[in-house]
């Protein structure tokens, strides 16, 4: 019993001492970013974790002027520590994060208060913030996931309403029973080209 206690706890702290940042891939993304933060290039950001990262954005929108800032693992926490490479030129940005916080256990709470920070970063820099939902999870990876999805998404919505923020709710389309349809994706998690095209579809009315 005690064995087992011990190794439970082990995994406790390996949890919880986990963070997106010590990551290769998001160290060598971050360090790319700040690198090409003095262009004047672009107008929009399409900021995130997987799910944003994978989006082929400028061909899906057909538009140049549309960068991809996702990161794929990346929390709200690792969002917020690479801020500073917004270029300033942006003049609208679409959120989609929290689905990661949430499969490595964080509050809602918490992941909520990222997000204040994350949101009012731009609108102090005068920039136009889309709150995009966070994705549903499927039901092979679903667990307990969905309902803090949910829940996030309820308080983001709010938030927007409250604030004059749109809110893009993309789960009608892709979980319209809290779950993400399987015919968009293949590991109940990332998106396949006809997501993306729904989604681009979806968004192209804000440009």
């Amino acid at each position: 019993m005690k064995k087992i206690l011990i190794l439970f706890l082990g995994s406790m702290i390996m949890l919880q001492a986990w963070q997106i940042q010590d990551d290769p891939y998001y160290k060598h993304r971050k360090s790319q970013f700040e690198m090409l933060k003095n262009s004047d290039k672009y107008e929009t950001m399409m900021l995130g974790d997987s799910i944003t990262d994978e989006g082929l954005w400028d061909e899906l929108l057909e538009n140049n002027k549309v960068q991809n800032r996702g990161i794929s693992g990346d929390t709200t926490s690792g969002v917020l520590d690479r801020l500073d490479s917004i270029n300033k030129s942006i003049k609208q940005v679409f959120i989609m994060i929290g689905v990661n916080d949430i499969m490595r256990g964080k509050e809602v709470d918490e992941i909520y208060a990222n997000y204040m920070k994350i949101i009012k970063t731009f609108k102090d820099k005068n920039i136009k913030v889309y709150i995009q939902s966070t994705l549903f999870i499927g039901e092979k990876r679903m667990e307990n996931f969905n309902p803090k999805v949910e829940e996030l998404n309820k308080r983001l919505e709010k938030y927007a309403n409250e604030n004059q923020i749109t809110f893009i709710n993309l789960n009608p389309i892709f979980a319209p029973q809290k779950v993400l349809k399987k015919e968009f994706t293949s590991d109940d998690l990332h998106l396949n080209g006809s997501a993306y095209k729904l989604w681009a579809n979806e968004i192209k009315k804000y440009f």
